[in-house]
């Protein structure tokens, strides 16, 4: 039997992407285990948004290849291989091919989808110039198909079925906890903020038939799932491209007059009657795409939670728009405003960049006034870093050095630990529900519906899968501390 070991980096998204990997290596009759030195396989599930966790991949690819070193026999080394956003496309180690197919290679496009088995014989992708040779594999998660063809060409054995894999958005996912599930509704991203390398590496926007989410939402249900998360680069825009043919007329050529519900909302509204699901989270979202009924599918639909995600990345508008991103400062703020006014304890969390290209001391102060103003509960404060291939990277050159860029990034991490103080300050005293699913140093954890992480210590009454009503008795930073009632 061989053994597999994955190690995910950074989003929701890339989360739910590992666990189709998962069920993928188990239905080849792989065991998952839980250090990369037991393995046989390594999976690296990378993020490109950070050039800290670009760095940390090539670092623990040159790690294993010094492991290898010391091991006796070619056949039992650990095989690397990469997946999602650093990869642009699915190719193969040139010491796996013989010499004819070396010679007379097919060549594909640098950022596409193969459309032949063939294509997987190829290795002039540039992409990994620090150690692409110490690589046996790189792979789009997208084309599942080919995964177990490629195994067996480097094992020398038949490895799994790729007819079963045809569809990266319909393969299974792999559940390690039974209370939670993630279900991608939506991939790819058609915004091309200027920053971003998602649009390049993850394509254009690809949204589900409602029905297949549907169904699997119910499958999850009936296997013990509490909770269902929705996965998407951008799930407010979910099913963009079925409306355009519902709502557009081609004979008139004008928009059909049909009253305006968002396909998101309508999916939110499906999903919400599944009974025994107890509750509904997104992510991501985005400030440009969201539209009322969204905002208020939170206080008409029993299961969706009070806690949304959505990234401002600037309170500057000039800044906002250099950035090519589609909202305003003021548009953002009054849709927080909007669900504070229903529920004040209605948790926002979102992402900010520090430091963009010639971004002036006046566009940051209209950041740290988005922070006093918005209260956010949590937020992902990145410093800067080009993309290769962004259109930042043609057109804004990055020439701050990341000792200042900390000095920015300290002070909003200062006004964000005084937020979440100030509004966790809000749950003092009060009983709240919290959904059991995680243990970790002989503790249970997990959030309450507004997404306040909580910790207690594991005990007999108690499982996973539990909801149990707590009460909020102290603060410690960013977690809750509480004794059960």
């Amino acid at each position: 039997m061989k053994t597999y070991f994955i190690q995910t980096f950074w989003c929701a998204m890339n989360q739910a992407d590992s666990e189709k990997i998962h069920m993928l290596f188990l239905q080849a009759w792989f065991i998952k285990v839980d250090s990369w030195k037991k393995a046989q396989v390594v999976i690296f599930n990378t993020c490109s948004v950070r050039q800290k966790w670009e760095d940390r991949v090539f670092w623990m690819i040159e790690e294993i290849h010094k492991y290898n070193k010391n091991i006796a026999s070619e056949k039992n080394t650990i095989k690397v291989w990469i997946t999602w956003c650093m990869v642009r496309k699915t190719w193969m180690n040139k010491k796996y091919l013989n010499e004819a197919i070396k010679r007379d290679k097919n060549k594909s496009k640098k950022i596409s989808l193969l459309t032949d088995k063939e294509w997987i014989y190829n290795y002039d992708d540039k992409l990994f110039p620090r150690n692409g040779e110490k690589l046996d594999f790189v792979f789009r998660i997208e084309e599942t198909k080919y995964m177990s063809l490629m195994l067996s060409i480097i094992y020398q054995e038949s490895i799994g079925q790729d007819d079963k894999f045809d569809d990266y958005l319909k393969s299974k996912q792999y559940r390690e906890n039974p209370a939670q599930a993630n279900v991608i509704i939506q991939t790819g991203c058609d915004n091309y903020c200027s920053f971003c390398i998602v649009p390049y590496t993850r394509g254009k926007e690809i949204s589900r038939k409602h029905d297949q989410i549907i169904e699997e939402c119910r499958e999850a249900v009936d296997w013990w799932a509490k909770e269902i998360t929705l996965i998407g680069q951008n799930v407010n825009s979910y099913g963009k491209q079925f409306v355009a043919k519902k709502l557009w007329n081609n004979e008139k050529s004008q928009w059909n007059s049909l009253e305006w519900v968002s396909p998101f909302r309508k999916l939110l509204d499906w999903i919400n009657t599944i009974e025994w699901l107890d509750r509904i989270r997104f992510t991501s979202s985005n400030p440009h795409d969201m539209t009322r009924d969204i905002l208020d599918s939170h206080f008409e639909c029993n299961t969706i939670c009070n806690y949304l995600h959505f990234a401002l990345q600037s309170g500057s508008n000039k800044m906002l728009k250099r950035m090519n991103r589609k909202h305003t400062y003021e548009a953002f703020k009054d849709q927080v405003m909007y669900l504070r006014k229903i529920d004040p304890l209605f948790s926002i969390s979102t992402d900010i960049i520090v430091w963009f290209s010639w971004e002036t001391e006046e566009m940051f102060e209209e950041t740290v006034k988005a922070f006093q103003e918005c209260e956010f509960d949590f937020c992902f404060t990145a410093r800067y870093s080009v993309r290769k291939g962004t259109l930042a990277e043609k057109m804004y050159p990055d020439d701050i050095t990341s000792e200042t860029k900390a000095e920015r990034w300290n002070i909003l991490n200062e006004l964000l630990l005084a937020s979440v103080t100030k509004r966790n300050q809000l749950m003092l005293g009060r009983s709240e529900e919290i959904l059991i699913s995680w243990e970790k140093d002989e503790q249970f954890y997990w959030r309450t519906r507004n997404f306040k992480e909580v910790f207690f210590e594991k005990n007999m009454k108690n499982s996973i899968g539990d909801i149990v009503n707590i009460k909020i008795d102290n603060l410690d930073n960013f977690v809750l501390q509480w004794s059960q009632i």
